[in-house]
């Protein structure tokens, strides 16, 4: 047995030969240099990272420099968000007010390790070698420290062919690493989550709390936490709007591991992980949130601001200004309530009234103009395709989203018939202020800012008779008696190319007091106070009154001919309502920059600008307000039951292309316009197409609700000033007579003493008492001869 194991011994000591012991030998020698060679590969290649080879890396003091882009905000005048300027959506927030619960589920799931290593994590970096690189398992990501997420944030990632992934990772690393030397953890955790996206184009915890939660990071509750956290494996799949039940597995994933690492209790583990999402979705962006179109009226306006004052220092899209407006939410909603419920009727009745027909049938040119503007038929164009071959490509079917009162909704539509329904689209401004001190209130420029964002509060169209009530203020301080009468009858103005205005009802008897005439509207009364008074000293106050547009010098602009802006002319009402005082409407009251400096303030007005006299104030007022009570205004009486005092004033342009109207309180001004985007589509009957059927409704439907709402009985219930007994005997007249009144002469006795008030209770200027009494005394003369004049052909009939 002995000599069998001694033989055994030698035979596997045969195996063993030197020669086979020099080539292990060599083996391991070779593995040792492959091995150093792979590490002096590895340490070139770190090496030329580091240099900046592959594109410098950022300098400590660089990083120290660290400033994201932040989104602009803008308010309300009660500190309400109502929407924000911005390339990326991110506000920025200090990490002592994110919510604990927000870091806590951000360590737990992202980086375990964060407190404990220097910006990477040689752990998770070595399975990422391992799994992702050597085994080119691509579902294998992670491994990086919150930290490297947060230089991948700041650098995005560039593309190196395939050494794309180690070039980039290597450069997150060496940055990881400055940044831990550069910031605290608590400052890496707040920029980390100032930066992370979000989806939906939203950057950092505090957008992405407001947009999923409507509240501050700082309010969130661990399972909100969670839901936010865990989005940032997958933005869409866990997004939880879109996909809830993936959203809040991924949610209790996070609570879960929160609850490993001693952040949750148990107790809390169970109740959030069998809660709802508890969603409050609220989406603000450029064509959603408060008042878009007054927003983007204020981003124009306050870029110029800062322009002027520090060139371009500031940049309203990612220096995270504060602006501070004069808007009233509560205000605005119901502007925008009143818009939507009317114009969805509207639009109704307006399809209803043309069915299968098109309104530019006799006005081909509208369609063709739309269709050349259009980017289908652009594109198309430019790929050389012929007009048949256009038209051919036109008229296919295609899945598009188009804007169908109320909302957007998604139809199979040929570019062509898309074209004819946005042609059909009847559109809207809507603009509230305070008269007393030009404070924008509300402001709804369109039906829908993503579909229009053309704003119908400032562009520029035909006012209609909303114009008339700067013709009989003209009048007035010209001298003229709100009692003056004036024939109904149709003339023609050979002076002004013979020139005939009617009245749209076709009748044309009788006389009307110029109160009269305004309060019905009467197009030939006004035509003749214009004519009367003069062109010039009506375009004169026009422009006094805030009127900027450039009007032609002809007096059919005393019927609503000019083309003005909404805003404009509530200048111009605003002297009504703020008795002859002027108040040119604001929205910008203050801009922060985003430490709180301000950067600007709205100055107060150091004196008023007065441009009319009280007493013309007043009567205008009182003859306004007569158009609420017995004229073209009194449906918001009889339709809307409205109970404040109100004054105000239609306007209809020709063929029913425009319907106007604007109302106001003495606290309160308001007005509408409503129309197609070409005046070629509109009613075709007055009865529809009139002011008081298309914009009138828009107030009557806000005033309702302002007057059901206590709060804002500082704007309903403030009544007109009373006119002291002089003024009331110059208002004492009936607004129309079948006959002329000169023609009784006890008319004409009554008719004479309210031609001739007494003057000494009126605050004018020597020069203007002196023009007005002269003006009366001459229109006392003229009367004393047509009445001498009558008697005589009266004698002479009796003989």
């Amino acid at each position: 047995m002995a000599v069998k194991k001694q033989s055994t011994h030698k035979k596997h000591k045969k195996q063993v030969s030197p020669k086979n012991k020099k080539s292990y030998k060599k083996l391991i020698a070779l593995s040792i240099k492959g091995l150093l060679g792979f590490i002096a590969v590895i340490f070139l290649f770190l090496l030329f990272v580091y240099l900046g080879v592959f594109g410098r890396l950022p300098s400590y003091d660089e990083l120290a420099k660290v400033d994201n882009d932040v989104a602009s905000e803008v308010y309300t005048e009660d500190g309400t968000l109502m929407g924000k300027y911005y390339h990326q959506n991110r506000m920025s927030i200090e990490n002592k007010v994110i919510s604990k619960h927000a870091i806590n589920a951000l360590v737990a799931t992202e980086d375990k390790r964060f407190f404990t290593h220097k910006g990477f994590d040689v752990i998770s970096l070595g399975r990422v070698l391992f799994r992702t690189i050597l085994l080119r398992d691509k579902t294998q990501g992670g491994g990086s420290t919150i930290s490297q997420q947060l230089a991948k944030n700041l650098y995005p990632r560039k593309k190196y062919g395939p050494l794309s992934m180690l070039v980039n990772k290597s450069r997150e690393v060496f940055i990881a690493s400055r940044l831990e030397k550069v910031y605290t953890k608590d400052q890496i955790l707040n920029l980390y989550l100032n930066t992370v996206p979000f989806g939906e184009d939203v950057y950092g915890i505090e957008a992405a709390s407001m947009r999923f939660f409507s509240k501050h990071s700082s309010a969130l509750k661990p399972n909100e936490a969670a839901v936010l956290v865990g989005m940032l494996a997958a933005n869409t799949a866990y997004n939880p709007r879109l996909n809830p039940e993936r959203s809040k597995k991924r949610r209790n994933l996070v609570l879960t591991r929160m609850n490993e690492f001693g952040f949750l209790s148990d107790k809390d583990l169970s109740k959030y992980t069998n809660a709802d999402l508890e969603l409050n979705y609220h989406k603000i962006d450029h064509n959603t949130g408060i008042a878009p179109y007054f927003r983007e009226m204020v981003r124009i306006q306050v870029q110029q601001i800062l322009e002027d004052e520090y060139g371009d220092h500031y940049d309203i899209y990612k220096d995270g200004l504060k602006i501070y407006t004069t808007i009233d939410p509560t205000l605005q909603n119901y502007a925008d309530e009143a818009v939507q419920k009317h114009m969805a009727a509207l639009q109704k009745e307006f399809k209803y009234h043309w069915k299968n027909r098109d309104p530019w049938k006799n006005h081909p040119s509208v369609f063709d103009n739309a269709l050349h503007s259009s980017h289908r038929y652009k594109t198309l164009k430019a790929q050389g395709k012929s007009e048949d071959e256009i038209l051919a490509e036109m008229k296919k079917l295609s899945k598009m989203t188009i804007f169908a009162y109320p909302n957007e909704k998604e139809v199979n539509l040929s570019p062509l018939d898309s074209i004819k329904h946005y042609l059909k689209i009847l559109n809207t401004g809507f603009m509230v202020m305070d008269p007393q001190n030009g404070k924008v209130l509300a402001w709804v420029g369109g039906v829908n800012h993503k579909f229009f964002q053309y704003d119908h509060v400032t562009s520029r169209r035909q006012v209609g008779s909303t114009f008339k009530p700067i013709v009989y203020t003209a009048a007035l301080m010209d001298g003229m008696s709100p009692c003056d009468y004036i024939s109904n009858e149709r003339r023609v103005y050979e002076d002004y190319q013979d020139w005939s205005p009617a009245n749209a009802d076709g009748d044309h008897e009788g006389y009307y007091s110029l109160k009269g005439g305004l309060t019905n509207s009467v197009n030939t009364i006004t035509a003749e106070i214009m004519v009367k008074t003069g062109v010039d000293k009506v375009l004169s106050l026009a422009e006094d009154m805030g009127v900027e547009s450039k009007l032609p010098a002809v007096p059919s602009i005393s019927l609503g001919t000019g083309t003005i802006s909404l805003q404009e002319m509530l200048t111009v009402y605003s002297c009504y309502a703020n008795y002859g005082v002027k108040k040119e409407p604001y929205g910008i009251v203050r801009i922060e920059d985003s430490h709180g400096k301000v950067l600007y303030e709205r100055e107060q007005e150091e004196e008023d600008v007065r441009v009319l006299d009280e007493e013309t104030a007043e009567l205008m007022n009182y003859m306004l307000q007569g158009v609420v009570q017995n004229g073209t205004g009194r449906g918001l009486r009889t339709v809307y039951g409205l109970k404040s005092q109100i004054a105000g004033k239609t306007g209809t342009t020709q063929d029913n292309a425009d319907g106007w109207f604007i109302g106001f309180t003495p606290r309160l001004l308001a007005g509408a316009w409503v129309g197609a985007e070409s005046p070629v589509v509109h009613f075709r009957t007055t009865a529809l197409g009139q002011g008081a059927h298309m914009a009138l409704p828009i107030y009557g439907l806000f005033m309702q609700k302002v007057e059901r709402d206590p709060k804002y009985s500082k704007y309903t219930r403030v009544p007109f000033k009373d006119l002291d007994n002089d003024m009331l005997a110059m208002v004492d007249c009936a607004d129309f007579s079948i006959t002329d009144p000169d023609r009784n002469i006890f008319d004409l006795f009554r008719f004479g003493r309210r031609s001739k008030p007494d003057t000494t209770g009126l605050k004018l200027s020597p020069e203007d008492r002196a023009r007005y009494e002269e003006r009366m005394k001459e229109q006392r003369k003229e009367k004393s001869k047509g009445l001498l004049n009558r008697m005589k052909d009266l004698f002479k009939r009796k003989n």
